[in-house]
């Protein structure tokens, strides 16, 4: 399986972010995605509004209080819907800036 969010991006206090995940599973199994906030990986203390769709994509509202410097960290998770369930997971951060 392979899942493709993104890597880092920027973006400012009051923004949204807009993300968007592409899934491949070379047995052809369908696969299931949902994205979350690792907060204690991001540096920024409060949690973002994640606003998530069934076609695997994302907003991430970046909070007021954001400093520029912080992170925060957003969690692709893929599972696949095979005989025995495969789970990658990947990472989009966005820096405030």
């Amino acid at each position: 399986m392979r899942i493709v969010p993104g890597g880092v991006v920027t973006a400012r206090p009051s923004t949204s972010v807009q993300l968007a995940a592409r899934t491949h599973d070379p047995d052809g199994d369908r696969v299931a995605t949902s994205w979350w906030q690792y907060r204690e990986e991001g540096t920024h203390p409060g949690a973002a509004t994640l606003t998530t769709r069934s076609d695997g994509r994302a907003t991430v509202a970046v909070p007021a209080d954001a400093q520029p410097g912080e992170t925060i960290s957003i969690i692709l998770q893929g599972t696949d819907d095979g005989e025995f369930p495969l789970t990658r997971y990947d990472r989009v951060v966005i820096r405030i800036v």
